[in-house]
């Protein structure tokens, strides 16, 4: 809604500043116009001018000429008149040469200007004719001008051709001057009609953005008035209390009507939040709030990872003469240009729901125990479920320790995030198998905030702020689950007598992975719309200790999700494949001629392929062709045991994080062991645990931060889509 809003005002002020554009344009063509208008009437000026002056200089030339046939006569010579002559007849010279060709002449004012070359056809003819008179006059004046006493025989010839052609020179030149003033005045008359047109052009564009703007800015008030009438409408039927707060605790001017009853103050704009706040909560809670809401307005911490810290989520508040009532404040940043510049706060009377749940928990607390619970554990395998409380215990433990001394650990940041990722993910496959929902639930969320992290490329302590408290959750739902199987072991020895709390062991341990492993399957195909059944033979493994056997089931464990979440087909893909219907898992063991143990996982699913992996990774945005193509197979395929690295097109609580292989390899890493892959495009995927005897004799049983950078000795044997690849 919002951004629609931003797009549409963004438009209506594109469309005014292309309006205001274009007039400033027009109005810079009319000026640039008018300039160049101006400067061809100046150039015609100087014409007309110097056209006049020509007729001028003719009469001057004639003059000059009787006047020194006189003084010649009488025997006298005046060498004024010859400089006077020479000055008149290069002057006259010069200028009907620019008519011609163009070109700087003197002016009225004796400095130079540029003189254009006629232009009409009517011009260019009266020009050439002065050419032709002036051409043979020049001849006969130059001797006169040339000698300090011309001849009289050159005098005369000079003087009688003046008679002769004088008046017919100056007709032209009043020819000349008429045309070019004609000209002028056409040209004006032009550029006087052009600004007449370009000022009504002018105007009525100027008068349609005013028009516009008006008609905007109305229908702008118009939406402004919807939008507050709506904006009230909503503020006066919402139930929740609605403010806004800005930086300094004011509440602002926009409020819902049921705020000042949930709060029980009467409520006003720009009045303290915190005052109001300290009145009806202890000073604790007010404390934690201050910095809780200080925090918020800061830009260093996402919102989602510090949601969890809100000491208002659920607050008693007591007022005199009333009895108590719970409140629910929630906060949300409004950001503008990445600030902070309010919270959005929502309160709601919760008083009702806080009671109505506490008065579930007073039920619960008489002994109301979920059957389902009830009836998954007393069938449960009793090895299995406390293998699981074991090692979920270890787990959380192992993951509070690592956020508890964050700021100590000397490994960088991305091998904790990933550590407690693996961690995390193995409590949550174990809890997938043993169908215990909530616990698989809530190791799902923490990992949605470990990926949050994981993607950042630097953190701060702060960040880290919402693990310990969903870590809290985890841990209380096993000890629910501890609580409750021992509660029944107790019931068990006291009616049945001690030798009964051992019934659950009786089983083999193939038995119980087995069976573990069977539901885990089962769990996983339902929860994608698969079909899929697994084959099992681990009878060697009864011939280790639990702990080799748990190592393996948790390896197996991760492998299965693996090939069900990225391996085996749906039963549509499969049929058109040619394949069953149902997909098949089986896992082998058997024991070496050495002494070791060998566990081989296979599936007939989609096969591992380097080149579709090559085209997910291009897809994925984050790895260029080049980067690919710079990858042999064998890298490619290993690329699927890097933290964070995975071919799925999405993330849900079964898979895509990344997570699985990586923690293959990291136990395998731990125990020394091998890792064997072979595979064939679209028939199977098979995975070969080879552990030594110096591995089963020495398994470590301590939880130790890994750098994923150890090296796992993986052979493996992928063939591509047409030719195999065998690499080691």
């Amino acid at each position: 809604m919002i951004q629609s809003l931003r797009t549409a005002r963004l438009n209506k002020y594109t469309r005014l500043l292309i309006a205001v554009s274009l007039f400033l344009i027009f109005n810079l063509l009319v000026l640039a116009l008018n300039f160049y208008a101006s400067s061809t009437l100046d150039n015609d000026a100087v014409s007309i001018n110097l056209a006049g002056r020509q007729r001028m200089l003719s009469q001057r030339t004639a003059k000059v000429l009787l006047s020194m046939q006189a003084d010649a006569a009488l025997g006298r010579f005046n060498d004024k008149n010859t400089a006077e002559l020479k000055k008149v007849v290069n002057l006259f010279d010069s200028t009907l040469n620019s008519f011609t060709h163009g070109g700087t002449v003197l002016g009225g004012d004796e400095n130079p200007v540029y003189l254009s070359a006629a232009s009409t056809t009517d011009e260019k003819l009266i020009v050439k004719k002065a050419q032709t008179i002036w051409a043979p006059y020049k001849t006969l004046l130059q001797p006169v001008i040339d000698n300090t006493i011309p001849s009289e025989v050159a005098l005369h010839a000079a003087t009688n051709y003046a008679r002769l052609h004088n008046l017919e020179l100056l007709k032209l030149m009043n020819l000349l001057t008429t045309e070019l003033e004609s000209a002028t005045r056409a040209k004006a008359s032009m550029l006087q009609t052009i600004q007449t047109v370009a000022l009504i052009l002018s105007l009525l564009l100027f008068a349609n953005i005013v028009f516009n703007a008006l008609r905007k800015l109305r229908a702008a008030d118009a939406e402004t008035e919807k939008a507050q009438r709506e904006t009230s409408e909503i503020l006066n039927t919402v139930k929740e209390g609605l403010f806004l707060l800005d930086p300094t605790y004011l509440i602002g001017s926009q409020y819902s009507s049921s705020l000042s009853k949930i709060l029980g103050h009467e409520i006003s704009a720009s009045i303290s939040f915190m005052p109001l706040l300290e009145s009806m909560v202890d000073q604790a809670t007010y404390d934690s709030t201050r910095e809780y809401i200080t925090l918020l307005f800061g830009n260093r911490v996402k919102e989602n990872l510090v949601i969890s810290l809100n000491p208002l989520s659920q607050v008693k508040v007591e007022s005199v003469g009333e009895l108590p009532r719970y409140l629910s404040f929630q906060f949300n940043r409004v950001v503008e240009n990445k600030t902070v510049i309010h919270l959005l706060v929502t309160v709601q009377d919760i008083t009702e729901r806080v009671i109505q749940a506490s008065q579930l928990d007073a039920l619960k607390d008489q002994g109301s125990i979920s059957i389902d619970m009830l009836k998954r554990l007393l069938n449960a395998d009793q090895f299995q479920l406390r293998q699981f409380l074991s090692n979920a215990s270890k787990a959380i433990e192992h993951v509070n320790w690592l956020l508890a001394t964050f700021d100590k650990h000397t490994h960088s940041t991305v091998d904790l995030i990933n550590e407690c990722f693996r961690t995390v993910h193995e409590l949550k496959g174990e809890a997938t198998a043993l169908a215990f929902v909530a616990i698989e639930i809530r190791a799902h969320q923490f990992e949605e905030t470990l990926v949050q992290l994981r993607d950042k490329t630097t953190w701060s302590s702060e960040e880290f702020l919402g693990l310990p408290t969903m870590l809290n959750g985890l841990h209380e739902q096993v000890q629910q689950i501890e609580t409750i199987v021992t509660a029944l072991e107790s019931y068990s020895a006291a009616s049945f007598g001690p030798s009964a709390c051992g019934k659950g062991h009786i089983a083999l341990t193939s038995e119980s992975i087995r069976n573990n492993l069977n539901a885990l399957v089962i769990q996983l195909s339902q929860n994608q719309h698969k079909e899929v059944i697994l084959e099992c033979d681990l009878k060697v493994l009864n011939q280790f200790s639990k702990h080799i056997a748990n190592e393996l089931q948790q390896m197996s464990i991760q492998l299965i999700r693996n090939a069900i979440s990225h391996g085996i087909e749906t039963p549509l893909a499969r049929l058109e494949k040619g394949k069953a219907r149902q997909g098949k898992i089986i896992i082998t063991s058997k024991i070496q001629i050495n002494g070791g143990l060998t566990l081989t996982l296979r599936d007939d699913g989609a096969g591992i392929v380097p080149s579709r992996i090559r085209s997910t990774m291009q897809q994925s945005g984050r790895y260029s062709v080049a980067q690919t193509a710079a990858l042999n197979d064998e890298e490619i395929v290993l690329k699927l045991f890097e933290p964070g690295f995975s071919t799925a097109s999405c993330t849900n609580i079964n898979g895509g994080y990344g997570v699985g292989l990586d923690l293959v390899q990291t136990k395998i890493n731990k125990i020394g062991g091998q890792l064997k892959i072979d595979s064939q495009p679209d028939e199977y995927t098979q995975f070969t645990i080879q552990l030594p005897v110096s591995a089963l004799n020495g398994l470590s049983k301590t939880n130790t931060v890994v750098s994923t950078s150890d090296s796992v000795f993986v052979d493996i044997r992928v063939s591509n889509e047409h030719a195999p690849l065998n690499c080691t």
